[in-house]
């Protein structure tokens, strides 16, 4: 046998203390994702009123989308609906973010009370509003609490991003950490000459949970055990959350290594000085350069379009981001192309709001390396791809985090405990003992002794 080095000790301190603290967050991170991993169904499901409609036989097109949209926009002059997803089957309802309008007398933002809009595609019909993350316990706002919940936790939007995104960050290096544990220590040579058991042999208790082993040693099994099966899962799922809360930062550290790009965190040109609030190229034609452009990518690129996806505008860059449905697209097991509201995983083409200028184009697949692998791990932890045996693995991997980070809590407990010193019994004086009260008096501690 060998004794653990300093090296080895230091880390499972830090092991140990990183644990604690983000525990209690693992456990309301993995919940909640167990829960979201079936957001659109829920939301189908309880939130139907805002979330579905009733198809017609006419249809609809991209122009009465936007109408609808800026109709949306004139009923409340104080909203500005930044960005608008397009409903990918037919009887799903048009969807846009909002923010506050800028008020042009004070130049300060308008005060309004949600940021999501909901609109029924046919007949241009509001169909309600809310504000995602407000508590509630109505249909309408409950998944979306869950879904608020999983990303910012109780702060306010931009610290609670924030946050989750070092949380993610720490996870990651906590993961890699735990991993590093469960490997077994060097032996010394034996000084009989026996035969050592290999580093395999050895390793290969730290997979199993012993069987007839003390209450003790299966909880610290079931830990250990359940860290090293889950392991890559917990390090994608690390990665990708801080992927998606700190996207430049990402973006940054990954285009170290290889071409990556990421429209929205890392745009083609940097903020204006001031807001543009009426660009010269309206919300119509920048559609119409959109599809324009992605006609000529695609030729180009060699690849074909299917549906247009979303379209958003960003007045602090003064940039209009046309998504659309391509042959590039990761798809799910029905072939349904992934989520259409993160230029990570749908095609993006940028452009200029004050000329209409083509400023780039990004695909989520095969254009660039690093991000056709981003791709994939972002679709994975949205479960935009797998289907139905990928959304109940997401739910079951989100509950054993959570138990994980459970036995982890009460391993730091039980050991906690374990190590308070006894409170000392007072001794009893024999009959012979006269004249000190039946109580003997301990010797003093030496001054490099330790209680």
């Amino acid at each position: 046998m060998s004794k653990p080095t300093r090296f080895h000790e230091f880390h499972v301190k830090v092991h140990r203390y990183l644990g604690i603290a983000l525990a209690l967050f693992m456990i309301l991170i993995a919940g909640t994702g167990s829960i979201i991993a079936w957001y659109d169904d829920l939301e189908r499901a309880f939130n139907a009123p805002m979330r579905v409609v009733t198809p017609q036989p006419q249809g609809w097109t991209l122009h009465d989308a936007l109408v609808i949209r800026a109709r949306l926009e004139a009923q409340d002059p104080h909203s500005h609906l930044f960005s608008l997803q397009l409903p990918q089957q037919p009887d799903q309802s048009l969807f846009s973010r909002v923010m506050p309008a800028i008020d042009p007398v004070s130049g300060q933002p308008h005060a309004i009370g949600y940021d999501e809009v909901f609109a029924d595609p046919y007949t241009g019909e509001r169909l309600g509003q809310r504000m995602i993350g407000q508590p509630s316990l109505k249909g309408s706002g409950f998944f979306s609490f869950i879904y608020y919940l999983h990303y910012a936790l109780l702060f306010p939007l931009g610290i609670g991003i924030l946050l989750m995104g070092f949380l993610a960050l720490f996870w990651a290096i906590e993961s890699i950490i735990g991993l590093y544990l469960t490997l077994p220590l060097k032996l010394k040579p034996s000084k009989t000459g026996a035969k050592q058991r290999s580093f395999m042999q050895r390793w290969s208790t730290s997979w199993k949970i012993s069987r007839g082993a003390p209450p003790a040693r299966r909880l610290l099994d079931l830990h250990r055990a359940s860290g090293l099966w889950l392991w890559p899962l917990l390090l994608i799922f690390a990665v990708t959350g801080f992927a998606l809360n700190l996207g430049g930062i990402y973006a940054g550290v990954v285009h170290i290594f290889a071409d990556y790009a990421h429209f929205q965190e890392q745009p083609p040109r940097p903020p204006l000085k001031q807001p543009l609030i009426n660009p010269p190229v309206d919300w119509f034609e920048a559609a119409a350069l959109g599809q324009r452009y992605f006609a000529q990518e695609a030729e180009k690129e060699g690849f074909t379009l299917g549906k247009p996806a979303a379209i958003e505008y960003r007045r602090d860059l003064g940039i209009y981001f046309f998504l659309m449905h391509t042959s590039r697209d990761l798809l799910d097991r029905q072939g349904t192309p992934t989520e259409t509201d993160s230029p990570a995983t749908a095609a993006t083409i940028a452009i200029d709001a004050r000329d209409g200028r083509f400023l780039g184009l990004q695909l989520p697949t095969g254009q660039r390396a690093a991000n056709t692998v981003t791709s994939w791990l972002m679709a994975l932890h949205v479960t935009a791809i797998g289907g139905r045996p990928w959304q109940v693995a997401v739910s079951a991997f989100g509950i054993l985090v959570a138990g994980m980070s459970a036995t982890g809590l009460l391993l730091w407990w039980r050991r906690r405990k374990a190590r308070k010193p006894k409170a000392r019994a007072p001794l009893a004086a024999s009959s012979g003992m006269a004249g000190n009260a039946g109580i003997v008096t301990p010797a003093p501690l030496r001054p490099d002794c330790k209680r």
